[in-house]
């Protein structure tokens, strides 16, 4: 007996069947079986057993198609056949394409496509779910034309090689339900009882042919279908309307008596009304009876905050979270959003979903280190492998070893290598000591301990030949890392931590890992592949495998696409993305057939889904969502699509207002924030930060009554105030006494947050071991320095010979490689070539200061003068406590004995383009030579054993000069221009004497002053009282800077000069600092542009002292 129950949705026909299954319950009669689709099976058991009582399960029982293969299997059994998983299908579907590829016209390629060989293996599924076999589709390819034709004859020998690749000893996910049609005769199920059908709008081909064989076995048969009428009615039902018509029709032709009861919807909802006329064109109007909610939002962001303030709104009015619902048609676009938004307004939320699992630790550790081995140990692979936290090393730990890769690029030869790495760890720049050593030995360690899985995965695969021989590489990798253990370990803190989901993703990691190995193994067995083939179809294999998300309470809001819409009992849905893109759903993309072709196949007797198909199952979805909730129905539409252009409203929306005359609200993004504490917290401290609206001012007031400490610490919070640190964190981080270096002082004055995360924080940029500036400006500094002391008793540079000169160049050359740079072993060949080439211009820079000093009355007095040493340090006390001692090394002092004076000139050799600046002394900036001369001009005489004079700063370039020039230049022109880069930048006395003693003549081509008439000039000139007057200043701003940095002071406010001169420009912490202009108390520090003249005026008090 077939029997049909029809009506819409709400007429009471799942109610009735579940009445009938309770009273055959209570009178003691078994055999009754509710089918429902697989989805909705766990919400259909909950249902029923509340229905019926607990002892429903001696009478009933509620199955899925799938459901009941299983339970015929459970009753014949499966002949020892396994079933193959996901994972293990999808190796199939390649081993199949690897046996048949060269035969294939339009699919040879997916051999080497895992895409491809997915939308191969949804063909194959959606073939077989239609009741179609191989030599069907290859009947149906012979008569198909062109194109078709071929796709459909390549998917029948692929469907033929699929079916052997699965073998006589494992079963197919889908093949299940034809073998349990064929089966189905010889089973028990379905001789007698009654077999209810609930949920289905229509039946695949082998589901129709199940039910076919079901009505015709004795059992009574109650079909459920959602629809209007049997003849005409609305489009809504086709579907349905289609199935009935095909159920009616196959009874008859099996002699089944078959009757059809229509039951009446009893509501007249607006919700109703409104999902019974989403298609109709009437003009017909109804009362709203206050339960349709229309808004549109201006952004995705906008509707999940709306339905998270609708829900706190629900819950106040006395519903409990587990009443109301949130569908969106496409869901995955809207679930991060939808998540964040909920979190934020503190509404508990569960979205049900699939965990990826290629998302998770394992998989990224397996493909990053295929990636390593077979990519050349590129650091990034090799990283990614390490820092999974399953390979062995901490955190900490990698950060260790990374930078010392990074520092010098450490790649698939220093990995390889037996001997452990020698440079070292701070790279060009870094000086050994014991510290620096154990530094090394650690990091070799951790090498060793990083390396050594991937150099055995390595030479496992290079020996491995075949896809089983690959798996036990892998599986000795597995054991190497001891992941089981690693895993379980992690699963146990997650759970110790109350994170019992991720706990449960963990814990079922391993058992994904592990027989997505065992199905390589034994699937694929002796295929040949090479390493990189292998890891993409493991890889692929485990794509395959997903972790459920578990519900953390009962009590949430739900979430989730229409078709996840089958819950009874939801009082409150809200419907977010109701625009004309989303709702009704776009069609299918990609797959293997078109739109066309389907319906193609569809005239030849290939019963797959075409296109209108689609759209009635899609209005079906639409019509079951809007009829679900009993209270109320919320609609939401964004004004914009997804493409940023404005959005139509669904017609589900349009259809709503026009046949109730409801108003589309627009949603203030902002009102709906004062629903819940942490919004309007954000909202309350706009205004307290002075910026904020009448709303804001309200949550303000609001939080004045109910928090007040709270809205207290947001108002200090609010306010611009520079960045201090506590004097004790000052003093903890750089000491009770100051010990400042010129560089120190020159980087605070620059900008006080980059002094503190350089010098407090003592963080370190990375930067690779690259001879470049400042490696190059110690090489330089070294070999002035023991040039100019091996010389000193033959009269120093002014007295060598050139030859001896070069000859000592090249020598202390050679030591510094070998001594400092570890020699050329290991170096690349672009590194010997340039340190050639820095050799050629070093000797060309000593000739040069050579020849300076052969012209020259100054004599070196001290090379690499340390002004730390006692007695010459000098020491300042600050107004607030404490004091500032003076460190820092001078590259070199002169000094020229006249009138029983000592004249001193520091000299400061430069490697790049500074120069001298007296406007920047003023600012407290590059005055490192000046403080190392005035503090010779105090401590002088007991260094030296006589009175000390000034008599200058010199910057001297330690560069090779290059000149670009157009056509041919006479030696003499080129020997001009070359000294013209070489002229010095300073400020000397403004003394003929002093003068004519540090370069004879009046012509002079190395200091920066002139002769006219007899007389220097020049901005670089200064005379003893201007320079006791910039002595002064500079202790004054010395002074200044070590208050401040006494203090506390950490403001971001870095000097600048322009857009090519500034602090932030190359500033090494730009990324920690995130400097805005105007944000908080991050503020520029314009230095304008100060002449000499200014200066003086300044100093000599003919101008304000600003």
């Amino acid at each position: 007996m077939l029997r049909l129950i029809t009506g819409r949705a709400g007429a009471g026909k799942t109610a009735q069947i579940m009445d009938e299954i309770r009273r055959a319950a209570s009178e003691h009669e078994g055999g009754r079986c509710l089918l429902v689709p697989e989805q909705y099976s766990h919400e259909a058991e909950r249902e029923l057993a509340r229905v019926a009582g607990p002892s429903l399960p001696l009478y009933a029982e509620v199955l899925s198609f799938t459901g009941l293969a299983r339970k015929v299997e459970a009753e014949l059994g499966t002949g020892g056949r396994r079933p193959v998983d996901a994972g293990g299908r999808l190796l199939c579907m390649a081993l199949a394409l690897d046996s048949v590829y060269s035969r294939l016209r339009v699919y040879a390629g997916a051999r080497r496509s895992p895409e491809l060989q997915g939308q191969l293996l949804a063909a194959v599924d959606e073939l077989s779910a239609a009741g179609f076999t191989a030599e069907q589709t290859m009947e149906a390819a012979e008569r198909a034309p062109g194109a078709l034709g071929q796709k459909l004859a390549d998917l029948a020998l692929v469907m033929g090689a699929f079916h052997a690749a699965i073998g006589p000893e494992h079963s197919d996910a889908s093949d299940r339900l034809s073998e349990l049609l064929r089966r189905l005769p010889e089973s028990s199920f379905g001789r007698s009882g009654h077999i209810y059908i609930d949920g289905f709008t229509d039946f695949t081909g082998v589901e129709m042919k199940l039910l076919c064989e079901l009505m015709s076995r004795g059992a009574d048969m109650t079909v459920c279908l959602t629809l209007d009428a049997l003849d005409e009615g609305s489009e809504v039902f086709e579907l349905s309307r289609r199935t009935a018509r095909r159920l009616l029709r196959e009874a008859r032709e099996r002699s089944v008596p078959s009757r059809v009861e229509t039951l009446e919807a009893r509501s007249v909802r607006s919700a109703d009304i409104l999902a019974e006329r989403m298609l109709s064109y009437t003009e017909q109007h109804f009362d709203s009876d206050n339960s349709v909610f229309l808004y549109t939002a201006e952004s995705v962001t906008a509707e999940c905050e709306l339905a998270a303030s609708r829900a706190i709104e629900l819950a106040r009015s006395g519903c409990r979270w587990r009443d109301i619902a949130v569908a969106v048609r496409s869901f995955e676009d809207y679930r991060a959003q939808l998540e964040a938004a909920f979190a934020y307004y503190g509404v508990p939320l569960f979205t049900a979903r699939q965990t990826d699992i290629t998302q998770k630790p394992l998989p990224a550790l397996i493909s990053s280190a295929y990636e390593a081995v077979l990519g050349g140990w590129e650091q990034a692979e090799v990283f990614a492998y390490l820092r999974t936290g399953l390979a062995g090393l901490d955190a900490a730990e990698c950060d260790e070893l990374e930078n010392y890769c990074f520092t010098w690029n450490i790649r698939a030869a220093h990995w390889l290598s037996e001997r452990d790495w020698h440079m070292h760890p701070d790279g060009w720049s870094g000086r050994w000591d014991e510290e620096s050593k154990a530094r090394l030995a650690r990091i070799n360690m951790l090498r060793r301990r990083a390396a050594a899985p991937l150099l055995a995965l390595e030479r496992a695969s290079r020996e491995a030949h075949t896809a089983s021989e690959h798996a036990e590489a892998l599986a000795a990798l597995f054991e190497d890392l001891d992941l089981a253990e690693r895993l379980a370990s992690r699963a146990d803190e997650l759970e110790r931590t109350g994170r019992l989901q991720a706990a449960d993703e963990y814990a079922r990691l391993w058992d994904a890992a592990v027989s997505a190995l065992e199905q390589c193994a034994a699937i694929l067995g002796d295929m040949e592949l090479d390493a990189a083939g292998f890891s993409r179809l493991y890889l692929l294999t485990l794509s395959q495998y997903a972790v459920g998300v578990i519900p953390v309470s009962l009590d949430m809001v739900t979430a989730g696409d229409f078709d996840r819409m089958r819950r009874r009992h939801i009082k409150h849905l809200i419907i977010l993305g109701a625009s004309d893109e989303r709702l009704p759903g776009p069609a299918a993309e990609g797959g293997v057939f078109s739109s066309e072709e389907r319906r193609a196949l569809a005239e030849l007797g290939v019963p797959l889904d075409a296109g209108d198909a689609e759209l009635w199952r899609e209005f079906s979805l639409i019509y079951n969502c809007v009829c679900l909730p009993s209270e109320t129905l919320t609609i939401v539409s964004p004004a914009y699509g997804s493409d940023g252009a404005a959005a139509r409203p669904s017609f589900v929306i349009s259809r709503a207002a026009r046949l109730f005359g409801l108003e589309i609200r627009r949603a203030d993004s902002r009102m709906f924030r004062t629903a819940a504490a942490r919004p309007a917290l954000e909202l309350a401290a706009e205004a307290a930060g002075g910026r904020g609206d009448a709303l804001s001012k309200a949550a303000e007031a609001y939080f004045e009554k109910s928090e007040p400490e709270q809205l207290r610490r947001l108002r200090a919070a609010s306010k611009a105030r520079p960045r201090l640190l506590s004097p004790g964190t000052a003093r903890s981080l750089y000491g009770e006494e100051l010990r400042l270096s010129p560089s120190r002082v020159e980087k605070f004055a620059s900008c006080r947050f980059a002094y503190f995360l350089s010098y407090g924080l003592r963080a370190k940029p990375r930067r690779p071991a690259e001879f470049k500036a400042p490696e190059t400006g110690t090489f330089i500094h070294y070999i002035l320095q023991h040039v100019a002391e091996d010389t000193a008793a033959e009269g120093g540079l002014a007295g060598a010979e050139s030859e001896r000169l070069a000859a000592l160049t090249e020598e202390y050359a050679r030591r510094y490689l070998a001594e400092e740079l570890g020699g050329l072993e290991g170096k690349s060949a672009r590194f010997a070539y340039l340190y050639s080439r820095l050799c050629e211009s070093v000797q060309r820079i000593v000739e040069d200061m050579a020849e300076e000093l052969r012209q020259s009355e100054f004599k070196p007095l001290s090379f690499e003068l340390d002004f730390s040493r006692p007695g010459l340090s000098p020491t300042a006390e600050l107004p607030g406590g404490g004091s500032v001692r003076l460190g820092g090394i001078a590259d070199r002092v002169d000094g020229w004995v006249h009138g029983g004076r000592l004249y001193l000139r520091v000299v400061d050799y430069k490697t790049g383009r500074k120069s001298f600046s007296l406007s920047d002394v003023m600012y407290g900036l590059g005055m490192q030579m000046l403080l190392y001369l005035f503090a010779l001009d105090r401590s002088g005489e007991r260094l030296y054993g006589m009175e000390t004079a000034p008599a200058g700063v010199l910057y001297v370039p330690a560069r090779d000069v290059l000149l670009s020039e157009e056509g041919d230049l006479p030696d003499e022109e080129i020997e001009r221009k070359r000294r013209d880069k070489l002229r010095r930048s300073g400020l000397v006395l403004d003394d003929p004497e002093v003068l004519h003693a540090m370069e004879a003549g009046d012509s002079p081509v190395r200091l920066p002053v002139k002769w006219k008439e007899g007389v220097p000039t020049g901005d670089s000139l200064a005379s003893a009282e201007r320079l006791g007057l910039l002595g002064r200043r500079v202790e004054e701003n010395l002074r200044a800077l070590a208050s401040q940095l006494r203090s506390g002071s950490i403001t971001a406010d870095p000097c600048y000069k322009g857009a090519q001169d500034n602090a932030c420009l190359w500033c090494d912490y730009a990324e920690a600092c995130r400097f805005t202009e105007g944000e908080g108390s991050d503020r520029r520090r314009y230095l304008p542009k100060l002449s000499a003249t200014r200066v003086w005026d300044m100093l000599e008090g003919g101008a304000e002292n600003g």
